[in-house]
């Protein structure tokens, strides 16, 4: 099943992320691995805006921007959804490869 395109909207437009590369896939990967209990809330959600950043990879979407537009609420699950997406993608590039590139499993 496609997972749809996150999105994001900034005073009133909405933006799509650009297609992520390796270097977003290994962030999010690492920050969804590692041992968060000792992150203070704050510290935690500014590693989950800078993911954000770094998803949407657009001079539009920017810290500030983010500030002004999107409740606390939000930003969590906002992530949670850009990391499905990635793998998403991630996998269904890795299915279209021919067997003997994919290596036998």
């Amino acid at each position: 099943a496609d997972v749809e395109t996150p999105t994001i909207t900034l005073y009133g437009k909405t933006y799509a992320p650009n297609p992520p590369k390796m270097k977003v896939w290994r962030r999010f990967l690492a920050f969804f691995d590692e041992d968060k209990k000792n992150l203070s809330v704050e510290e935690f959600l500014d590693a989950e805006i800078d993911l954000i950043l770094l998803a949407f990879d657009r001079e539009e979407v920017t810290k500030e921007a983010i500030d002004d537009n999107i409740e606390v609420a939000d930003i969590v699950p906002l992530t949670r959804e850009l990391f499905r997406w990635i793998q998403s993608l991630t996998f269904q590039k890795l299915v279209k490869l021919p067997n003997d590139e994919a290596g036998k499993a």
